[in-house]
């Protein structure tokens, strides 16, 4: 595992700090946070993960209520595809 420095942000300013022990930097943001974390998008509250023996840094958000719906897209209605309007007509 490797070591990480993951620091709360609030914009440029450090709010909080810990160590953590991890397999990568993306699980040592979320298992510092104990939130779902994503790519940062530009957010005023973000994850800035540094790898102590590299010296890399990454960043990550958390990830809103709205962005966690797992259920998938949702279709237009009445709107179908090519293929399922051929087969419509010929049955």
């Amino acid at each position: 595992m490797q070591t990480y420095l993951v620091e709360q942000m609030e914009g440029d300013d450090v709010i909080a700090a810990r160590i953590i022990n991890a397999p990568s930097p993306f699980r040592a943001a979320a298992m510092s946070t104990d939130r779902r974390v994503t790519l940062r998008t530009w957010q005023k509250d973000w994850i800035r993960v540094t790898d102590e023996n590299r010296g890399h840094i990454f960043a990550y958000c958390f990830v809103s209520a709205e962005d966690s719906d797992t259920s998938g897209p949702t279709k237009a209605p009445n709107k179908q595809k090519k293929g399922q309007k051929a087969d419509q007509r010929a049955g």
